[in-house]
């Protein structure tokens, strides 16, 4: 539902098939971490989100035996608003996000609407084949949708991704969980938590609160099944009992077994999430285990690259191997570390659980809560937002303004059509950059163009060369200059770089990075630039890096050329003196004249860069 949103604001025709006639199934996840609900404030539908029914989890606890509740992160931690994670019923989301899609005319979303299989041109998905009622009698009906790219966003037991034969590696998950529904007396209602644990006799369950009911999980070995089945609803009830004799008066309401809800706990990746025509995110691509609720979170980020990388792609209608696995390719890594830091919890938790151990938290990260400052500011951070982070890119971006008297007016749409819901604030699209694949190409003409000068010419290192490469036409210009900023974010994003600075030795770097710094708070993001002088002051403060402070901070050594790598040099230097860590060094344009392998070997960071001579026709 969110790449379908975030497609439809930047013009592409999408339809999402839904196979249900709503979104009312209980027992899905219900977390909403901090990376969503920035993502959902970047998407200009904050307001109305926290209009959601919903709680707030303002700490990760874990119960051990004999010493009480161990906060693992505490959310307080970190900037308002991001400083929790919201608790809300997966149907109020996806209705949420469903209304918002619809205000967009390339969107349409098709209820009981059921994919079945894919539908091949060659060796290419050319799109899908669905079911859906077809009349009051219950009927159904066979239909096919075309589509220059299909996406299977349909979970761990995917219909699609088996239709392309893609084949998950499987990990091994120790538990499975059953899921059913509490009543909630009137006397417990109110603003309280949002998950409630209990461990004990090689069992545990979780409550999650609803509005008139709690939301059960009862977990328990894998293979349980069948001894579940066999003894009956009333031992289920004792074992219910025996967890949370709290709510042991009303477990009469578990009327049979066919009150709960077997959820076959997988955990999962595909080695390859794509084929020409098809691409898998979430779940589809990669099963996660209920540990931690990071299920939704994750899928989202998958959309949000997604609709990033594909749009331009999209809108021209040719959608190549390439474009996939550039997604992949960007989501893989957070993948990964969140299944292996679930498959950790499964043998620090449930494994010593099943066993008859006392279950809890590695030693080593109990020592680190009470003895670390460090972790105990990282770990809430880590919960919160994950690994990589996205934010959501420029085209589907809103901004909400009310005119100056105060009253609403009408949203506008992209196209200028109106939509026409007078309840709403004015919605207005942010002036968007261009798609990065886009700038790049745009960037790489400007150079040939200006920049690339023919001549015999002698260099800053005394070597002599027949073309001269005179960068400040571009980083100077007035449209280069914001595609500068564009291509050089990207770069780095693409190369995995998380930086909080970014500037150079005065004064060839100075425009770079103040381009960077522009491009990220285009993209919502918060990044300083800084200026490094050949030498330190013997006036005023004494500095040699001048700009925000880079002390204790992830810095990017800019450059707009590099022959020697001596500029980039000199600048590592002055921002590790002046206590900053030095994350990679990223140039436009390398001459290919040694400069990268000079660079890497002497600060031990990588060699970025945009361009290489050959691209310009230099070689």
């Amino acid at each position: 539902m969110m790449l379908g949103l975030m497609l439809a604001r930047a013009g592409v025709e999408v339809t999402v098939l839904e196979k249900h006639g709503d979104f009312l199934r209980d027992f899905r996840g219900d977390t909403v971490h901090a990376s969503t609900i920035r993502l959902i404030d970047e998407l200009g539908l904050g307001d109305a989100f926290r209009n959601l029914p919903q709680s707030r989890l303002n700490n990760v606890a874990f119960p051990i035996p004999g010493i009480g509740m161990v906060t693992v992160g505490d959310f307080a931690s970190l900037k308002p608003p991001y400083n929790y994670i919201a608790m809300m019923p997966q149907w109020d989301f996806l209705n949420f996000l469903a209304t918002e899609a619809a205000r967009e005319p390339s969107f349409t979303l098709l209820m009981e609407h059921e994919a079945t299989s894919l539908m091949f041109d060659g060796g290419r998905v050319t799109g899908v084949r669905y079911r859906t009622r077809g009349g009051a009698d219950g009927s159904s009906r066979e239909g096919e949708l075309h589509a220059d790219l299909v996406v299977a966003t349909d979970g761990r037991h995917s219909v699609l991704r088996r239709a392309a034969g893609l084949r998950p590696k499987e990990y091994p998950v120790p538990f499975d969980t059953w899921w059913f529904k509490l009543p909630r007396h009137a006397s417990e209602k109110g603003a309280v938590a949002g998950i409630v644990p209990a461990f004990r006799d090689r069992q545990a369950m979780i409550a999650l609160f609803r509005d008139d009911y709690y939301q059960m999980g009862y977990i328990a070995p894998k293979g349980m099944g069948v001894r579940i089945r066999t003894e009956g609803v009333e031992r289920f009830r004792e074992r219910v009992a025996a967890l949370r004799p709290d709510l042991a008066d009303r477990l009469d309401s578990i009327r049979s077994l066919d009150d709960l809800h077997w959820l076959d706990v997988r955990l999962d990746r595909l080695r390859r999430w794509y084929v020409d025509g098809l691409l898998c995110i979430g779940d589809a691509a990669h099963a996660m285990s209920p540990a931690g609720g990071v299920g939704i979170n994750l899928a989202i980020q998958d959309a949000v690259v997604a609709a990033a990388r594909l749009v331009p792609a999209l809108l021209r209608g040719q959608v190549t191997v390439a474009d996939l696995a550039a997604v992949e390719r960007r989501r893989r890594m957070p993948t990964v570390v969140v299944q292996t830091v679930q498959r950790i919890m499964h043998r620090a938790v449930f494994v010593p659980l099943f066993a008859g151990r006392t279950p809890g938290p590695p030693p080593a990260l109990l020592f680190l809560l009470r003895h670390a400052p460090m972790a105990r500011r990282l770990l809430p951070r880590l919960i919160a937002f994950g690994p990589r982070p996205e934010h959501a890119p420029g085209f589907a971006r809103r901004v909400q303004r009310r005119n100056p008297a105060g009253s609403p007016t009408l949203p506008r749409s992209d196209s200028g059509r109106t939509v026409t819901n007078p309840e709403t604030t004015k919605l207005e699209t942010m002036t968007p950059p261009l798609d990065a694949t886009a700038a790049r190409a745009r960037l790489l003409e400007l150079i040939k163009e200006l920049a690339v000068v023919r001549g015999k010419v002698i260099l800053s290192s005394g070597a002599e060369a027949d073309y001269y490469i005179d960068l400040r036409r571009i980083t100077l210009h007035h449209e280069a200059s914001k595609l500068v900023g564009q291509v050089m974010l990207a770069l780095a994003d693409d190369a995995g770089i998380d930086f909080e600075c970014a500037g150079g030795l005065t004064m060839g770097a100075d425009p770079v990075g103040t381009a960077v710094m522009h491009a990220a708070a285009d993209a919502g993001r918060t990044v300083d630039a800084f200026v490094v002088r050949k030498a330190q002051k013997s006036y005023g403060m004494g500095r040699q890096v001048e700009g925000p402070s880079v002390e204790g901070r992830k810095v990017l050594v800019l450059e707009d050329t590099s022959t020697t790598g001596g500029s980039a040099l000199t600048a590592v230097e002055g921002v590790r003196k002046a206590g900053g860590n030095v994350v990679a060094v990223a140039v436009i344009v390398d001459r290919d004249t040694g400069a990268k392998e000079k660079i890497e070997a002497e600060t031990g960071v990588p060699y970025l860069f945009a361009f290489g001579k050959d691209e310009l026709g230099l070689s």
